[in-house]
């Protein structure tokens, strides 16, 4: 059983503003806080397994960066054609990617990319793979230690999606059955899967509605995109006579157990009706401005009460999996509005943290309590260019405004140090360049 003793640390909370214990001790034990503060000392050093310390004197912990949407399939994809908008770019360059991946190249993607995420401070994605081939990504994040909600993605519409990234409907949830039971639940609970329709646009009616009801009798997470461009719009208003979210309501793909990636071409009645079912929707501010698609209504969502949390995307459409960088955006963007709005420091990293792992359905109490997750990012103020940080009593908007991934001084899943400062290898999870490059030839040799 891991133990780990986290010494005089500020502690961020961020279960409200004022939840901030300078020169404050943690102690976590078989991957559960369980005690702050003088309590943590003494349980720390009562007999028992032996003992880590993470001497964090000067450093901020606060909860874990949370990606609640990603494609790991598409790191080696990274760094492609920059003149495309969504459907274009799905038909030219991702999904001719995503078919031509074997097990091996799968593998080298989703380390390169979960390597990124724990150097930046992240302990829990919600990752959409292909349709095949997912083993290696769950095999990846196992290896990895973090915190893994994933499976392959359904597409069976014959008339929008290549033959070769394609796969029944049966076929499809059977894949995701097997995945269930080799998978969900594994590794200290830390790796489960989702049911995860691609969109509306690749999907067959009768699969999203399988989808659902396939989800709900297993308690699932249900992850989806919706919404995301002008054209994948038309497209299903075209098929189905519905805008999209509420198409997606009709097939009954609309729960509390849902992430809905992107939201951005969304109005009042489908704010609503998120509202109303509790649906949780992923910000991925970066992709949406990359591929032109828009941007999200964050701040008309968040007055409806939906939860919002933040991802990446893939780095085919990012080219970086920097949480830092989305917080950042995301904050920027509704000021551009007319009248300017705003999202403080504070709700944006919530959004990055506790917005994620409710939408995830973490387990345990939030925040950093006797109970709670022992997943958190350890943050060196002093590192890179983040200085100075006392004009504000505040250390939100250092955090979100003058911090990258260079501020990360560690990342703790489960109570186990997964990432350090100066490990540029991520605790060998990294694969090597010359690794890197021998799956990108293997990949391009099949597209």
């Amino acid at each position: 059983m891991s133990r780990l003793l986290i010494e005089g640390a500020t502690l961020l909370g961020l279960t409200e503003r004022e939840d901030i214990h300078p020169e404050t001790d943690l102690y976590a034990e078989g991957g559960r806080i369980r005690a702050t503060g003088p309590e943590a000392r003494r349980l720390a050093g009562e007999a028992g397994e032996p003992l880590e310390r993470l001497d964090a004197r000067r450093m901020w912990v606060l909860p874990g960066f949370v990606q609640a949407h990603l494609h790991l399939c598409q790191t080696l994809l990274r760094n492609g054609p920059e003149d495309l908008e969504l459907l274009p770019w799905l038909q030219r360059h991702v999904w001719p990617g995503e078919a031509a991946h074997d097990a091996e190249t799968m593998a080298v993607s989703a380390r390169l990319g979960l390597s990124e995420c724990l150097a930046g401070g992240v302990t829990a994605v919600l990752d959409m793979g292909t349709v095949r081939h997912s083993d290696a990504l769950f095999e990846a994040a196992a290896r990895a230690g973090i915190r893994y909600t994933g499976g392959n993605a359904l597409m069976d519409d014959p008339d929008t999606t290549p033959a070769n990234l394609r796969a029944s409907g049966d076929e499809a949830l059977a894949e995701t059955e097997r995945l269930r039971a080799r998978f969900h639940g594994k590794e200290n609970g830390r790796l489960s899967v989702a049911v995860q329709p691609r969109f509306a646009v690749s999907c067959t009616d009768r699969l999203l509605r399988r989808a659902a009801e396939y989800a709900a009798q297993g308690n699932l997470l249900l992850h989806t995109h919706v919404s995301e461009n002008r054209g994948e719009i038309e497209m299903v208003r075209r098929r189905t006579g519905m805008g999209n979210v509420e198409y997606l309501e009709s097939a009954g793909l609309l729960t509390e157990r849902t992430c809905l990636a992107h939201a951005v071409h969304t109005g009042e009645s489908d704010w609503r009706l998120l509202s109303a079912r509790r649906t949780s929707v992923a910000h991925c501010p970066t992709s949406n401005m990359r591929l032109a698609s828009g941007v999200c209504p964050v701040t008309d969502l968040k007055r409806e009460g939906v939860n919002i949390c933040l991802g990446s995307d893939g780095a085919a459409c990012n080219d970086s999996l920097d949480p830092f960088r989305e917080m950042r955006l995301a904050g920027f963007l509704p000021q551009t509005r007319t009248p300017p709005e705003r999202l403080s420091a504070f709700e944006l990293l919530r959004m990055a943290t506790r917005g994620g792992a409710r939408a995830l359905h973490l387990p345990g109490p939030e925040g950093l309590v006797a109970g709670g997750r022992a997943d958190f990012a350890v943050l060196d103020p002093e590192a890179a260019w983040a200085l100075p940080d006392s004009w504000s009593d505040e250390p939100y908007g250092a955090v979100v405004n003058a911090m990258s991934p260079a501020n990360v001084f560690a990342t703790v899943v489960d109570g186990r140090v997964l990432y350090r400062a100066g490990d540029p290898t991520v605790g060998g999870l990294k694969p090597s360049p010359a690794e890197v490059r021998a799956a990108v030839r293997s990949l391009k040799s099949r597209m």
